[in-house]
């Protein structure tokens, strides 16, 4: 796992409200911490300003590491006290709070916050207590000497504003990026409609050619798998189930053709079919698969379609036992080899990087992959 990334994507996840995150939990503490240390260095030197301390060495020995504790702990009471709360409260009324959208949720994100500096606070200061050696009341008073409720009353002040408007610009910001978004995959969705339309009604154009007394069983089957898959393009949201179900239909065309030159397997619990993904992800999958490395074959092969969802991500994979990614490539139709593009893109777009799509090499055959943010349909 490197690093940077690990620690970039742990920032953002700092201010989404999710049941899962993907992001390693050591991961959010420190970015917390380093934010916490960061912040109080800045309350520090303004109180320093404020009191006329700021020039004294003696004043920064002894409050630096007092101020750095009070602030990382009040930082990471916060962090605790929202996972509390994501994983408390429902996905829908998270997202209603993490979209901010009527100023109530506003208010309740700060009330939650303004909570979490009380208690942090409180327990800072029992912990610098019991690390002074001396009583609560002792250690409150030799703090109180250096100034800390003046960092404190900026602390409060500074957070609680800050916070009401974060949150508001936030919102504002989020619907619009929304609208961009949904426009975005409207356009790509549209770019793969003509694809994935051209290249079944060639499949089934060959099919027919190779076995006529089927054709007429073929084309009813087509057609039912054609008013599903144009339909679900339709919209901006389908489900697994809903996608195995299309695999299913293309794999029995396929095997058509093919006959017991292709073997098929689909494998997903319950959990994993209530997902929710955009449309017409496998199905150009399943045709590179069978096109590129099962159909050249002699002797045909197998098709795996697995998948399931762990700490909180989807993961979806078609494996084959073709001729692999180092096989000359068959000769492409019109329209064809874009396919994986636009997945990936739709995915960037969908997901802002949390989605991706990686193609291995097996030392016989191709694995494909997608790993995505699990939400299951209602």
């Amino acid at each position: 796992m490197k690093l940077a990334p690990t620690l970039v994507a742990a920032w953002h996840s700092l201010w989404l409200l999710q049941k899962q995150h993907s992001e390693p939990a050591w991961a959010r503490v420190l970015v917390c911490t380093a934010v916490a240390a960061g912040l109080g260095a800045v309350l520090m030197l303004l109180a320093g300003l404020l009191t006329g301390l700021a020039s004294d060495g003696n004043w920064w020995l002894v409050m630096a590491p007092i101020n750095l504790t009070i602030c990382v702990v009040i930082a990471n009471t916060e962090l605790a006290l929202f996972r509390l709360l994501e994983l408390a409260l429902p996905v829908d009324t998270l997202a209603s709070l993490d979209n901010g959208a009527h100023w109530s949720m506003t208010l309740l994100l700060n009330a939650i916050g303004l909570a979490g500096l009380v208690l942090g606070f409180v327990m800072s200061m029992l912990m610098l207590a019991v690390t002074s050696g001396l009583g609560l009341d002792d250690a409150c008073q030799a703090i109180a000497k250096q100034g800390i409720q003046v960092r404190m009353l900026l602390f409060v002040a500074v957070i609680g504003t800050a916070n009401w408007f974060w949150w508001r610009l936030r919102a504002n910001e989020r619907a619009q990026r929304q609208q961009a978004t949904e426009s975005q995959l409207r356009l790509l969705q549209a770019q793969i409609e003509p694809h994935f339309l051209f290249n079944t009604l060639a499949n089934v154009q060959s099919l027919i050619g190779h076995n006529r007394p089927g054709a007429r069983q073929m084309l009813v089957d087509f057609t039912d798998y054609l008013r599903v898959g144009l339909e679900q393009l339709r919209h901006a949201d389908s489900t697994l189930a809903q996608e195995l179900d299309m695999a299913r239909s293309y794999l029995q065309l396929f095997q058509i053709r093919m006959g017991e030159r292709l073997r098929y397997s689909i494998d997903a619990d319950q959990e994993a079919r209530a997902a929710t993904l955009p449309p017409l992800l496998l199905q150009p999958l399943i045709e590179n698969a069978i096109t590129h490395g099962l159909e050249p074959k002699v002797e045909g092969g197998l098709v795996l379609i697995h998948a399931r969802v762990h700490a909180g991500r989807l993961e979806i994979t078609v494996t084959d036992d073709g001729l692999g990614l180092d096989a000359p490539r068959r000769k492409r139709r019109a329209g064809n080899g874009m396919a994986l593009e636009n997945i990936r893109a739709r995915l960037r777009t969908r997901y802002a990087g949390n989605a991706a799509l990686s193609l291995t090499a097996r030392a016989v055959g191709t694995h494909v992959a997608i790993h995505l943010p699990y939400t299951a349909q209602p």
